[in-house]
């Protein structure tokens, strides 16, 4: 069985820039369709950890929950947002 150090490091290098280029290289290669789903959830993901927490913030503010709380700081956080992120741009 895999440790959780094990498994991070693997999704890790999984998700290096060199790897992402190179899998996409090695699909065109093969005349394999690529998934736009991917991409859109790599963006996703990129905007929700940068913009996330200003939006997260806003939302308190509409729904008048406190960003201390536990609420509050579920919505602002980075990791929160880029799962939403993800979420949403790999099914756009």
């Amino acid at each position: 069985m895999k440790s959780m150090t094990d498994i991070a490091n693997q999704i890790n290098e999984d998700l290096t820039y060199d790897n992402i280029i190179e899998k996409l290289m090695e699909a065109k290669e093969n005349d394999v369709p690529i998934e736009e789903g991917i991409l859109g959830a790599i963006g996703g993901a990129i905007l929700g950890a940068s913009f996330g927490p200003k939006l997260g913030a806003a939302i308190c503010k509409a729904l008048g929950v406190d960003q201390k709380g536990a609420f509050g700081s579920l919505l602002t956080s980075r990791l929160v947002m880029s799962a939403i992120g993800t979420s949403m741009g790999w099914k756009i």
